[in-house]
C-alpha cells in the first residue's frame, strides 16, 4: 500500500486533534514514526512543511511556547496548530477528508 504524501498526512494528523490542537513536535514524532524516518533532517523538513502550512493560511496557530526539550533546539518556538476554515475546506476539496 502507498503511504499518502508527508504534506496530505500532516493535515490529516492535525485535522484530528481539532478540538484541542497539536504541538509540532508532536505532529513531527507521529510522521516519523509512520513513515519509518529518523534524525534531524525530518523533524526539520516536517517543521518547514509546517511552517509552509501556516503561511498558506491553511493552518493556525493557537498555543506557542520556547523549546525547553530540545525537540527543534533548546530555546525555539514550539507551536501548537489546528486547521482554519480554508484548510478544512482544502482536504475537502483534496479529498483528504
Amino acid at each position: 500500500m502507498n503511504k499518502l504524501h508527508m504534506k496530505g498526512r500532516i493535515l490529516q494528523l492535525i485535522n484530528a486533534q481539532q478540538d484541542v490542537g497539536i504541538w509540532d513536535w508532536q505532529v513531527a514524532d507521529a510522521l516519523l514514526a509512520e513513515y519509518g524516518l529518523s534524525g534531524a533532517y525530518w523533524r526539520g523538513n516536517t517543521r518547514v512543511t509546517l511552517t509552509d502550512l501556516f503561511s498558506s493560511g491553511i493552518i493556525e496557530s493557537v498555543e506557542e511556547t520556547l523549546d525547553d526539550q530540545a525537540y527543534f533546539g533548546k530555546g525555539r518556538v514550539l507551536f501548537k496548530f489546528r486547521l482554519n476554515d480554508f484548510g478544512r475546506q482544502r482536504m475537502r476539496d483534496t479529498a483528504l477528508v
